[in-house]
């Protein structure tokens, strides 16, 4: 103090300047590492990195990767809040993270610490290593080819309900809105297939499970500032998580855990600890991984682990669904010669009209898989992937240090014009050739991801999407939508129309009919 008082210097002033100097040095180190490393990277805002720009009302997050890939290249860095995430559109360089090099690359990002629920961070969809394996391997026999065509029934009989409600519709001259028919029919599948539930959401959108379901994929603006405060200051983690706050409505989450954990006693109080049903839940209750490694524990699920599939099954599986049914249903919308051909290929594939559409079916039907790639390549339900790096590595002549967040813009890989001619254009004839390739055959799947951690779900989507396509074709034109043209949202990483998408359609005149 007697040093101070003969500078005649405020000592408060000096601890104003040190404190100053600290936090300014916390804000802005994080976006040091790029240039360190020689990535090149845009200029970056204390705090919060990049996040005002992929937060950007105008621009979003595709339309920031778009300008800065025409700037940087490629390959690039970015921070996400104050966590460093390279950003790759190279395909080469994807091909290497998603399959290999995918013993390096095997973990989620999985966003600020203690974002995410507890219950979320015990699903395949964070986790990682041994135990993301362990998990995949009890969940995939519930997906193989002969599960899918037990399923097929199920299906058609919940697109049945779908068209009654759509011929309604037509009859009082009113527009669907396509989210909240394609949503209903999808869940009700999902939640029959998964859970062995009759939802019956077509009938009944005020039910709780199809409300919550719901709720559970609609994000609030408030989320920002979750993800906002979490990402510049991590250490309030142990706070948010005290009070229950996180990336899910924390009702929902809640609502799907005593719904899940019900389930799972019931199960179990009627069949012994086995449960002899035939859905995914029993697959997860008995779920044994024969050739586990020593340094796994357990040969079954925890029950908690249980019900943290059950819910991702929920946000994952009806959600893109839904999604990929609304915009391909828009884009037909727009293009009439594409359903004149789709139903020639229908008529030439299932002749008899009253007949169910079988799994056989569907693998016959060629041009409209070309259709439903075609409109997941414009419009990919997840705009983005993520992965994690576990050890230092390279790509592409970049150093990329261990613990590196790793972000494939799916989006925007699929609208890049040195990949795709005309990206903007509507047509399904660009995957009706060269499906051979290894490009072409990531390029097809990538919107439901590459590699060992492609989605479990993929295939179970498009025979849904099939199926409820050659009944919705079979009975409607799909004269238009409105509006005409769509603004997206993609600030959870979903795609999103800003605009509810309403179809007009009509009845379609059969030669029976004439």
């Amino acid at each position: 103090m007697i040093f101070f008082d003969n500078l005649d210097f405020p000592f408060w002033l000096f601890l104003v300047i040190c404190c100053t100097a600290l936090i300014y040095k916390y804000a802005t180190q994080p976006g040091e590492i790029w240039s360190s490393l020689g990535v090149p990277s845009p200029p970056s805002a204390p705090f919060i990195g990049h996040m005002h720009r992929i937060y950007d009302p105008d621009t979003g997050f595709r339309g920031s990767i778009h300008k800065w890939t025409k700037q940087y290249g490629k390959i690039f860095g970015i921070l996400f809040f104050r966590h460093p995430m390279l950003v790759i559109t190279d395909i080469e360089a994807v091909k290497k993270v998603l399959v290999k090099d995918f013993a390096n690359f095997s973990s989620r990002y999985g966003g600020a610490d203690g974002l995410y629920q507890s219950i979320i961070q015990k699903s395949i969809l964070l986790n990682g290593g041994d135990h993301w394996k362990r998990v995949r391997h009890i969940l995939s026999p519930g997906f193989a080819n002969g599960k899918l065509k037990h399923l097929t029934g199920h299906i058609n009989r919940n697109v049945s309900i779908l068209i009654e409600a759509l011929h309604k519709h037509v009859k009082h001259g009113s527009h669907p809105e396509a989210k909240v028919v394609f949503s209903a029919f999808s869940l009700d599948v999902l939640a029959g297939a998964a859970f062995g539930l009759e939802l019956n959401s077509q009938n009944n959108i005020n039910g709780s499970f199809y409300q919550h379901a719901k709720s559970l994929v609609t994000f609030k603006k408030s989320l920002q500032l979750v993800i906002a405060t979490l990402g510049a200051f991590p250490f309030l983690a142990g706070v948010f998580k005290k009070f229950d706050i996180g990336f899910f409505d924390s009702r929902d989450i809640r609502y799907f855990e005593d719904t899940f954990y019900r389930l799972i006693s019931e199960r179990r109080k009627a069949n012994g600890y086995k449960s002899s049903d035939s859905d995914h839940l029993n697959l997860l209750i008995n779920g044994e991984y024969d050739s586990l490694e020593k340094s796994i524990e357990s040969k079954n699920m925890t029950t908690d682990e249980i019900v943290a599939q059950c819910i991702i099954f929920v946000i994952a599986g009806y959600e893109t669904t839904s999604a990929t049914l609304q915009w391909l249903t828009f884009e037909l919308s727009k293009h009439k010669d594409i359903q004149i051909r789709l139903r020639k290929e229908i008529d030439g594939v299932i002749p008899d009209t009253e007949c169910d559409v079988t799994y056989e079916h569907c693998q016959k039907l060629k041009f409209m898989e070309a259709v439903i790639f075609e409109a997941l390549r414009m419009y990919p339900p997840v705009v983005t992937l993520s992965r994690m790096s576990k050890h230092a590595t390279t790509l592409k002549g970049f150093s990329v240090p261990a613990n590196t967040a790793i972000v494939i813009p799916v989006y925007n890989i699929c609208r890049d014009p040195e990949l795709f001619e005309d990206p903007n254009t509507f047509n399904p004839e660009r995957f009706m050739s060269n499906q051979n390739s290894s490009l072409s055959s990531l390029l097809k799947t990538l919107p439901f991801g590459f590699g060992p951690r492609q989605c479990l779900g993929f295939s179970l989507a498009i025979l849904q999407v099939k199926i409820a396509l050659v009944h919705i074709l079979r009975n409607f034109s799909i004269d238009g939508a409105t509006p005409e043209q769509v603004d997206m949202d993609d600030f959870t990483a979903l795609l999103i129309p800003k605009q509810p998408i309403h179809l007009i359609l009509s009845h379609v005149k059969r030669k029976d009919d004439e």
